[in-house]
């Protein structure tokens, strides 16, 4: 099913990947001499050496970007974690985000490298961005699995090499490749996931799925408000659509 997990998460990496291109396209016009700063932008600017400053900006934006893919596939694992239909996932005491997106991956027997290692690669990559002294790694048991499947990731992920991969993020230097390589595989892992979450398949299942995203109450509301209307199935017809388009038909199918 598409959980309402998806979207958010889909509409997110999809504006960032925008963003990402975009200023690697600009930097590089930067490198070249072909772009220039406005006379009118208000900022100072006098880099003693442009390309030195154009590559120090791209490699910024690129940590950036981890990070804010890593917060936004953690965030989807919250939500998928103890949601409806998922069964009893075994997480570890005080749990972080690497042992989540683990513990979620294990349930599903999510076995394929680049589906289950390149987010926790990534979630690991945010870790040492933001934290200088974490060493945060995959552990050589998930380093071999991630080597032996480098055929197969070289051709689904545009002659990506793994061993490159791996170097870089040990010493923290992120390329383009890299990022936009973690960004397909762990937006392929969150597809993965939703073919894996069974679909509500009753009423009590779509009001669980609202308690867990925490729109029971506003749906609540929304029913004795639409009582009052001439329409009522127009009403909360409208309301599942604004709120929660993901179960828009399992609605219509139990509940309307």
């Amino acid at each position: 099913m598409k959980t309402p997990a998806y979207k958010p998460f889909i509409n997110a990496v999809g504006k960032t990947v925008h963003h990402l291109n975009t200023i690697a396209v600009g930097l590089a016009g930067v490198e070249s001499g072909a772009c220039s700063k406005p006379s009118g932008l208000d900022v100072s600017w006098h880099p003693a050496d442009i390309r030195a400053s154009s590559r120090d900006a791209r490699l910024f934006t690129l940590k950036s970007t981890i990070v804010f893919v890593a917060e936004e596939v953690c965030a989807y694992n919250s939500v998928i974690i103890g949601s409806p239909n998922i069964g009893d996932i075994k997480l570890p005491k005080n749990p972080d985000r690497s042992d989540k997106h683990q513990s979620l991956v294990d349930h599903l027997q999510i076995n394929e490298a680049p589906l289950f290692l390149g987010p926790l690669l990534l979630i690991h990559w945010r870790n040492k961005i933001i934290h200088r002294k974490s060493n945060a790694s995959l552990t050589a048991a998930q380093v071999e699995i991630l080597q032996n499947a480098s055929n197969e990731i070289k051709a689904i992920y545009k002659n990506l090499c793994v061993l490159k991969l791996l170097d870089d993020f040990e010493r923290g230097l992120p390329t383009l490749k890299d990022v936009s390589s973690l960004i397909a595989m762990t937006i392929n892992y969150v597809k993965r996931v939703e073919s894996l979450i069974q679909e509500p398949q009753s009423k009590e299942d779509f009001e669980s799925w609202l308690k867990h995203i925490d729109l029971f109450n506003a749906y609540e509301r929304a029913q004795r408000v639409a009582a009052s209307k001439p329409n009522p199935k127009s009403t909360m017809d409208s309301f599942i659509r604004t709120n929660c388009p993901e179960l828009f038909d399992v609605y219509q199918y139990h509940c309307a």
